[in-house]
């Protein structure tokens, strides 16, 4: 236990101590906020407005506008989140990759120290400091969104929002994992982060909403978890702005928007619960992790 907390705690100081990689981890993080503030965030304001204009008969404008702006608020946190969980992850995950390439990764193995406690401490690190870079998120954004005048999230939904981090981090960290066990140097890496990080607002239907999307992606993006792990966490951000915004309009209506927005996904004809979304994403970490093991086996057998 010693030797893995030990491990652990050298990937978290390594990847600390690198200004540009925890900057360049959550540069995806800013790029979203950069056009959320900008323009995408007005848009997705005025949607709300413009509706509940169309459907919601006479109303308080000042209210809805407040309302709208709190609700579009939760939606990009909720997205910020998951960005969080994929691109901090895959950033701590280089590490690894880098010790391959300056061959710290040899004086580990001739150490007392078997491969698989390496392995696990590197994505133990990533599950540590995804879910403490997403919890600043939280952090910053609730006191924010409560500034602005929001209402705070209850305790059990913010209980569920630290569970569901945990989740994703973990198993994005592992997905991340395996893809270095393919990767020699630290440029391809670098090209990898560059092409998640820029894929991931979309992967995630945060710069566009699920319903702005052309049909046939929309149905491939119902198959990969970064998608679901931001439904369920937009689910559990939006609720309660959901209620105040769209009080007093028909079912029909809200629950259109909740598919447009992404809160809700449609696979068929169904739309998925939370528990589904959950056994969805369990079942793509054991995927991932099945791999992880039958590479590394393969990569042992080919080394002797």
């Amino acid at each position: 236990m010693r030797k893995f907390l030990n491990l652990t705690r050298r990937n978290c100081m390594v990847f600390l101590r690198d200004r540009s990689a925890v900057f360049f981890s959550l540069l995806s993080m800013l790029i979203v906020l950069m056009l959320m503030g900008i323009f995408l965030g007005s848009m997705n304001v005025e949607s709300v407005t413009d509706m509940l204009v169309k459907y919601g008969g006479i109303r308080d404008a000042a209210l809805d506008l407040e309302n709208a702006e709190h609700l579009v608020q939760y939606w990009t946190l909720a997205g910020l989140m998951v960005v969080n969980a994929v691109t901090v992850t895959l950033s701590v995950i280089g590490i690894m990759v880098d010790d391959g390439n300056e061959n710290r990764l040899e004086s580990f193995y001739s150490a007392p120290v078997s491969k698989g406690l390496l392995a696990v401490s590197y994505v133990a690190a990533a599950v540590i400091i995804g879910t403490v870079f997403c919890m600043l998120t939280l952090t910053v954004s609730l006191v924010y969104i409560r500034a602005d005048g929001g209402a705070v999230l209850p305790f059990a939904a913010l209980a569920q929002i630290v569970l569901d981090t945990l989740l994703n981090t973990g198993i994005f960290a592992v997905i991340m994992y395996l893809a270095a066990l393919f990767i020699k140097s630290s440029s391809a890496w670098s090209g990898v982060a560059t092409v998640v990080g820029t894929l991931v607002g979309f992967v995630g239907a945060i710069y566009l909403p699920m319903g702005a999307l052309p049909e046939g992606v929309a149905k491939v993006l119902k198959y990969i978890p970064v998608l679901h792990g931001t439904s369920l966490m937009r689910k559990l951000c939006c609720e309660d702005a959901l209620a105040a915004t769209f009080e007093g309009l028909p079912g029909e209506v809200v629950s259109g928007y909740r598919e447009y927005m992404g809160i809700d996904i449609m696979m068929g004809t169904r739309n998925v619960g939370s528990r589904f979304q959950l056994l969805f994403l369990g079942i793509c970490g054991m995927i991932a992790l099945t791999a992880v093991i039958l590479t590394a086996r393969r990569k042992n057998i080919s080394d002797r």
